[in-house]
């Protein structure tokens, strides 16, 4: 905790003062607050707390973490975390529009800091300290001290050397994903502040604090700041926040009394840190002004680059086990200390060689060569993945990447093309009927309003002499063919004009050509002027335009937006009939539905009364047009990567920015919502008359066309019963039905609810725990989707904020059914990750844009279609900007997973093996020699591990099974420990089979021989064979199909086999003379001992078998495939959604004379 403490009592300096004291300091090179304030004679620290006034204190105490200050307050007694501007700010307060003093910009600096988001680059030496801290490279310098004390170092060397490369390459990386990080972030800029004198002056963007007022340059700038408009306009590229390229108009927050700041709700008024401001524009001489709402870490980038640098931890879960695994072995090797230390003593061996030998059985028991030996598997597969154009910057992560069952994708840019296409349009005619649907733009009428309102219900504007605006505009605004001018002035000043936007029909039909050649004037009585624009907002669902034909003496509306909000806008009679049938046989094929429609104003109107005149009462009693009908492609690769990914049992979800509508559109087309399941929408809304409550409804897509929701009582709590069929008009079809307090999971017992589909809805008397329908009132095939989990959810974001504030016990259940999450900020995109790793799933995020990092980092495994921002985040980057990486990245993951169990079990199995054969030349006070040990350690083992992961994927369809990422579980251990039965009851019968033999001669150790003279026939059997069992264990862990391809595929392994078992059989048979001498073979006579040295070939071959047999039938076939999940319990399982699934089933299993559609159930669940 540090605290900012004032010792002196003097008079504030006058702002002239204080900013020639900053001007000489910062030509000394000095700038921070602390350096200026020492020259001053008095200073008090400033922060805020809420209601925008800045409290002052000469002392504060407060402590940072993550980025983020917490300061003490004493009046809770508690530290709270320091904010902007944008907590409970009146909107009176914000557009006070004085500036700050140097002074008072100053002392506010002190608690807030540089505006700067200030990225940490650790130097070699700290990497390489960190590195080595690493339990395996600790324990690797002893195992090396020790190997240099016992002369054995040619394989320390090695050792050393593979360490040390392996060392080098994780420092390589991440210094570059330090470089990239810092580039990205770093930024610095200068800035025009309005100070309180009113007088404008340029200073440095890491100056700034909150409540500075900044002058907006008119040709744009990139924001570093986050601030508030308080006049002008602004039109915004916040791809870097929200993926979106789509250009966003920013409009001055409105000054009214009441009118609290909310961050969420104002953001079409607030310009974030990191967006870039395209153009300005204002009226007069009126300048474009902004309030500086949050500096530095406190940022909206300042969030977004704390989601990289602090993300959620990730369970690599292998490597926590390998730490376990790696504790047993330890403890065997402790058993082996103490067998030693037991042996040597009782034989009186001297101090030295008791110590040596006994901390040389540890360094056999734990391989010290495991680290150098996973790092070479897991190079191959990021080798694997660059010659897929896929760039691994975390090669850990590629494990991780085995173990995914769950897949999140972005929308736009990911699944589908940006942006969208026409596809044509459905007019209504003047009998209040649908025509044939038009494809041709082009064949509509001249003077048809359903063409005028394509041509002039948009947001669309020139920035640079380029049309800009959303795709959706551009693209219904290009298929006319019309031709869009704006007056020839700056940009800034276009809102002085009385038609700053103007439309005209093509010049393309032989009267244009005519009236060219004769020289006629242009006829302009077609030209549509665009006077007043009422901007698109999720919330209201619409845009809406005021414009005037020249011709005419009266002004148009033209309304675009969604079907159902247009119909609710529009008269009655203006809306055809087969209105619902129309739009639900174009929304299920998966299309874009936009409604058109339009009124005349009153003719009394004039354009200063058009001007003023209220949002409501322009957009009501309007008259329905007809549909514009758009297509959101997928990308080429989309549906083929879902359907595999469907095949293999991974959950796919689509988490978005995007609306929900569109989103739900995708999601069926591309295969994430199968044609047998149907789509639940959850919708969250607020109690009328109190907003801090809020219900639930949800509607069924399928074979359904929505209708008005209708609600009931319950009791005082709200009922929202959704008809999901037409049908229900007229007494048939189905209920839906959700209450705030009866929900999933709750606990709060409530009446059941019944419905009579003839009568509608009535209250039951008994009280139950169950919100049933009775099975003959409800559709049998809904009750059967519902019962057997054939549904999905979708939501919003808005309604997954509610959900987890006001209903956390939903949270659960909807997350594992979830499928569409659509209008999702970053940061809800993270929590989704998290929550989905919480109930066990391994997860994958897949996206292309700056809004994606949270979630990219977040997960088990980012994918990056970007090379952008994103690229920071995530672990994998893909050059192919399509979702085909995906299953590569799973296959390369679980090829590499499998790669590293069997690398890992090899290792701990030749460490285990060599550990049996030391202990048993122990008990005769023998032992391995160096040369033993080098071509054990440095021909077989460590060639062999060398080419042991470069076996590729298998390039077939992933299969359903993931691989097992657990080494602490049945498989993995059965399989090490049968194997380690066989190799030691080999090794015993083969030191029991030579001491058998008429010629044998028992090792007669005596002190005064050489230290290294352990030559004898126990040697010669013990190492013969385990040179055999060293190979055998490398090839039964050798894994091919259905993750890895055949093992023959990898020639490296099998030459360096074949190569090894010839070596063995020389050595076994006729080793030639000086290998002998080198080894110190003592060899069987060849006459008498030459069977003895056969029955040791056939050992080899029969301990061959019998582990073939182990791995292949007792492990993969039955330990793994059949008893895996026998005993398996879903309540303490990791994979929680396994019990959300169970417990949810379990409970819509009503009473044979009942069906419970939806499942709410009220049972106490501790999730």
């Amino acid at each position: 905790v540090s605290e900012i403490v004032n010792t002196s009592r003097g008079k504030k300096p006058s702002s002239s003062n204080a900013r020639n004291v900053i001007k000489e300091l910062t030509q000394n090179g000095i700038s921070e607050p602390a350096d200026f304030f020492r020259q001053l004679p008095s200073f008090q620290v400033a922060y805020h707390r809420s209601g925008g006034r800045f409290e002052h204190a000469s002392t504060m105490r407060y402590f940072s973490c993550k980025k983020l200050r917490y300061l003490w307050c004493d009046e809770t007694k508690k530290f709270t975390k320091l904010h902007g501007l944008d907590v409970e700010v009146p909107s009176p307060a914000i557009h006070h529009a004085k500036g700050l003093s140097v002074y008072e910009q100053s002392i506010r600096r002190l608690i807030y800091g540089s505006n700067e988001i200030f990225i940490p680059l650790r130097g070699v030496l700290t990497l390489l300290f960190l590195e080595v801290l690493n339990p395996f490279y600790v324990f690797q310098i002893f195992s090396v001290v020790l190997w240099f004390c016992y002369e054995y170092y040619y394989y320390a060397v090695v050792i050393i050397l593979m360490s040390a490369f392996g060392i080098t390459l994780s420092i390589i990386q991440t210094q570059r994903n330090q470089r990239a990080l810092y580039s990205t972030v770093k930024s610095n800029d200068s800035a025009v502040v309005i100070r309180d004198t009113l007088e404008s002056e340029t200073i440095e963007t890491r100056f700034l604090v909150p409540g500075d007022v900044l002058e907006i340059p008119s040709n744009g700038c990139t924001m570093q700041c986050d601030a508030v408009l308080l006049s002008g306009n602004c039109i915004l590229d916040e791809s870097m926040l929200t993926g979106e390229s789509v250009p966003v108009t920013k409009t001055p927050l409105p000054l009214k009394r009441d009118l609290i700041y909310n961050r969420k709700e104002h953001a079409r008024h607030t310009l974030f840190c990191g967006t870039r401001v395209i153009q300005t524009r204002y009226i007069g001489s009126e300048k474009v002004l902004v309030k500086v709402l949050n500096t530095g870490n406190i940022t909206a980038k300042g969030g977004l680059i704390r989601s990289i640098l602090y993300p959620p931890p990730v369970d690599y879960k292998f490597e926590k086990d390998s730490y376990k695994f790696i504790t047993v072995l330890g403890f065997v090797a402790f058993c082996g200390f103490v067998y030693t230390l037991y042996t040597k003593i009782s034989r009186s061996v001297g101090v030295i060689k008791i110590i040596v030998e006994s901390l040389d059985l540890i360094t056999i028991a734990v391989p010290p060569a495991l680290p150098a030996a996973m790092t070479v598997g897991r190079m191959y597969a990021q080798k694997r993945l660059k010659r897929n154009n896929i760039y691994c910057i975390s090669p850990r992560a590629i494990n991780v990447s085995g173990s995914i069952d769950c897949v999140c994708f972005d929308k736009t840019g990911t699944l589908t093309e940006d942006g969208l296409d026409m596809w044509g349009v459905l007019p209504k005619d003047s009998t209040n009927s649908f025509q044939i649907p038009l494809k041709d733009i082009g064949r509509l009428p001249m003077s048809d309003h359903l063409l005028f309102g394509m041509v002039t219900c948009h947001s669309i504007t020139f920035v640079n002499g380029e049309m800009r605006g959303d795709p959706l505009d551009l693209k219904i605004f290009e298929s006319t063919g019309w031709i869009l001018e704006e007056a020839n002035v700056s940009d800034e000043t276009k809102y002085d004009m009385l038609f700053p936007t103007i439309v005209k029909p093509p010049r393309g039909d032989s009267r244009d050509d005519l009236n060219l050649e004769l020289d006629v004037a242009y006829d302009n009585s077609n030209d549509i002027g665009i006077v007043r624009e009422f901007s698109f907002t999720s919330a209201l669902q619409r845009m809406s335009v005021i414009t005037r034909k020249v011709s005419d003496n009266h002004f148009n509306v033209y309304v675009k937006g969604s079907p159902e909000m247009i119909s609710s806008l529009c008269l009655a009679e203006s809306i055809p009939e087969d209105f619902q049938t129309q739009l639900g046989f174009y929304a299920q094929q998966g299309y874009r539905i936009i409604a058109i429609a339009y009124k005349q104003l009153d003719k009394k109107l004039n354009y200063s009364k058009v001007q003023k005149i209220a949002r409501e009462k322009v957009e009501s009693e309007l008259k329905f047009l007809g549909f514009v009908i758009l297509e959101n492609r997928l990308k080429t690769d989309t549906e083929e990567v879902i359907e595999s990914l469907n095949a293999a049992n991974i959950r796919s979800v689509m988490v978005t920015g995007d609306n929900l509508l569109t989103a739900a559109s995708v999601a069926h087309d591309c295969g994430m919502l199968l044609d047998n399941q149907s789509l639940v929408t959850i919708t969250a809304h607020p109690e009328k008359g109190n907003s801090s409550r809020f219900f639930l409804s949800y509607d069924i897509s399928g074979q359904r066309q929505l209708t008005q929701s209708d609600i009931i009582n319950d009791n005082g709590h709200r009922v929202v019963i959704s008809p999901s069929d037409e049908k229900l008009k007229n007494g048939g079809g189905n209920y839906a039905l959700m209450t705030e307090s009866n929900s999933i999971s709750s606990s709060i017992d409530t009446c059941t609810i019944t419905t009579q589909l003839s009568g509608g809805a009535y209250e039951k008397e008994d009280h139950a725990h169950r919100i049933t329908i009775e099975a003959d009132q409800v559709g049998d095939h809904l009750a059967k989707q519902i019962a057997c989990g054939s549904f999905r959810f979708a939501l919003t974001g808005k309604t997954w904020s509610i959900v987890n504030e006001h209903f956390p016990e939903l949270v659960p259940t909807i997350t594992t059914y979830g499928t569409v999450f659509a209008r999702m900020s970053p940061d809800q995109k993270q929590q989704l990750i998290t929550q989905l790793q919480t109930l066990g799933y391994y997860v994958a995020m897949c996206g292309d844009g700056a809004n994606d990092c949270g979630a990219l980092k977040a997960a088990h495994t980012g994918i990056s279609l970007s090379e952008a921002e994103s690229s920071v985040a995530s672990p994998f980057t893909s050059k192919n900007p399509t979702i085909a990486c995906v299953p590569s990245v799973i296959r390369e993951g679980r090829a590499a997973l499998v790669t590293s169990f069997g690398i890992f079990k090899f290792m701990a199995a030749y460490s285990l093996v060599q550990f049996a054969s030391v202990v048993i030349l122990y008990s005769i006070d023998s032992n391995l020699t160096d040369w033993e040990y080098l071509y054990i350690d440095l021909f077989i083992i460590s060639v062999v591990a060398f080419f042991f992961g470069k076996t590729s994927s298998y390039d077939g369809p992933l299969v359903k099974q993931t691989p097992s990422n657990s080494l602490i579980s049945l498989a993995p251990l059965l399989s090490l420990a049968l194997h380690m039965m066989v190799a030691i009851g080999i090794q015993l019968a083969g030191w029991y089979h030579v001491q058998a033999q008429p010629w044998f001669e028992p090792f007669n150790y005596t002190t005064d021989r050489e230290l290294n003279d352990h030559g004898c026939y126990e040697n010669y059997t013990i190492f013969s064979i385990s040179c055999y069992q060293y190979l055998i264990l490398a090839i039964v862990f050798s894994k091919g199909a259905p993750y890895r391809k055949s093992i023959f595929s990898n020639y490296g392994f099998i030459i360096s086999i074949l190569v090894n078992t010839a070596l063995a059989i020389m050595l076994t048979l006729y080793p030639p003379h000086w290998l002998m001498e080198a080894f110190e073979l003592v060899m069987p006579p060849e006459e008498e001992g030459f069977r003895f040295r056969l029955y040791l070939v056939a050992y080899g071959f029969i301990n061959f078998l019998l582990s073939l047999f182990i791995e292949k039938v007792l492990v993969d076939e039955i330990a793994f495939k059949r008893l895996r999940y026998r005993w398996h319990n879903a309540a303490k399982s990791r994979r929680k959604y396994l019990m959300v699934q169970q417990r949810f089933l379990r409970d819509i299993q009503a009473p044979s004379d009942f069906k419970t559609v939806y499942g709410w159930s009220n049972e106490k669940y501790d999730y």
